[in-house]
């Protein structure tokens, strides 16, 4: 394997390939990242064995071959390389050189032989999604996941695809997120899979497009860029792929909760507020509030909201007033984690939200003030005794 590649390009592929490269493992090959070399195209491959990264790059490349590089060693090296023109030339017993015009390094690599590749995907499955699309869903989703790994059926991201509809539901028993997309491009056989966290947050990272997740997804403006996803998937595997970058996954091979059971549908008392002075006030009572409960409060009458934090060890405490129009006169209390509730209200785009209540007990639903165009989002967020 020979071939000529500027420092910065290669710097790029290796970041985003590490990324999911272990730190430790009981399989050391996977501390590498593995070289292949066919023609003008490297590509650059890193793995944990759950989740595959590979990216590809063109380069100025004079005999193909393979060869696995470690990781930390190459990165450090590129870090301090930037800017050069870089000549690499694999030798015997796996060694590597590197060459600037000042300069030469020697790695000693791995057989590539040992690095495990990622299962091939039945192609059973198909679907584009735009690229901001999917990543502005995702950075919705993934925080109301569950990072315990005893509740499996949790850890991930639910993707439901049915004809001309996407579904993104996420929840870890306290928190929800639903999302669905009508009007999709998509005219295949009902399929849900459980994407896991990982997979969801490197997509969510190497996918995003060039809008912020502040704006909602200029989709025809992203096809016409080429910004589309490819995901290919099969019952235990998906592939997903967006230009040089492509991701293996497996999925999880569990149930995803009957999440619909636990949405309430007679929440009849509504309240309206700016997303702004909530996420404000909400900050502050944090600061303020129970560090183990982090128990925030709401006392809501037609036209006032108090936020209310309290924390009796440290003698702390917080009292805030805040315009909101409330469709009842009786005045109505309710308390929740604040921490989750400023997670769940940060990710809404609308200036102005909508809240969803039944009783102190009962599961209350956020939605904006106004949905995007063949849009449904909601999070729900369930509440803590107000004692």
């Amino acid at each position: 394997m020979k071939f000529t590649v500027r420092s910065n390009e290669l710097i790029s592929a290796v970041n985003k390939v590490i990324s999911v490269t272990p730190t430790r493992s009981t399989l050391p090959i996977l501390g590498n990242l593995l070289f292949s070399l066919e023609g003008k195209e490297l590509s650059v491959m890193g793995s944990d064995l759950e989740v595959y990264i590979e990216v590809k790059i063109n380069v100025d490349g004079k005999s193909d071959g393979q060869v696995a590089v470690p990781a930390k060693k190459l990165e450090t090296l590129l870090q301090n390389l930037q800017g050069k023109d870089l000549n690499f030339d694999l030798q015997s017993n796996f060694k590597l050189v590197i060459k600037t015009k000042g300069g030469k390094w020697t790695i000693t690599g791995e057989d590539p032989n040992d690095f495990p590749l990622p299962a091939e995907v039945e192609e059973s499955g198909k679907v584009s999604i735009n690229s901001q699309l999917l990543t502005r869903y995702l950075s919705k989703a993934i925080h109301a996941a569950s990072s315990d790994e005893l509740r499996r059926s949790m850890n991930g991201v639910f993707f439901e695809l049915k004809k001309g509809e996407f579904k993104v539901v996420s929840t870890d028993g306290h928190r929800l997120v639903k999302i669905i997309k009508t009007g999709f491009a998509f005219d295949g056989e009902k399929t849900n899979m459980l994407v896991p966290i990982k997979t969801c947050q490197l997509m969510s990272k190497l996918f995003r497009g060039r809008s912020t997740d502040g704006e909602a997804a200029e989709e025809e403006t992203s096809q016409a860029e080429g910004n589309e996803v490819n995901l290919y998937f099969s019952n235990d595997f998906l592939k997903c792929s967006l230009g040089s970058i492509t991701i293996n996954s497996r999925l999880i091979d569990d149930t995803f909760p009957n999440y619909e059971s636990v949405i309430p549908n007679d929440n009849e008392k509504i309240l309206k507020l700016s997303k702004n002075d909530l996420i404000g006030a909400v900050k502050r009572s944090i600061i303020m509030s129970d560090q183990i409960t982090n128990k925030t409060s709401f006392s809501i009458s037609e036209n006032e909201l108090k936020v209310r934090a309290v924390n009796n060890e440290y003698g702390t405490d917080a009292d805030e007033t805040i315009e909101c129009s409330f469709t009842e006169s009786d005045e109505f209390e309710i308390a929740f984690n604040g921490k989750y509730l400023l997670e769940a209200i940060q990710h809404f785009e609308n200036e102005m939200l909508m809240f969803d209540f039944s009783t102190p007990l009962k599961a209350s639903i956020i939605r904006p003030s106004e949905q995007n165009e063949n849009e449904d989002l909601m999070m729900l967020v369930m509440p803590v005794r107000n004692i």
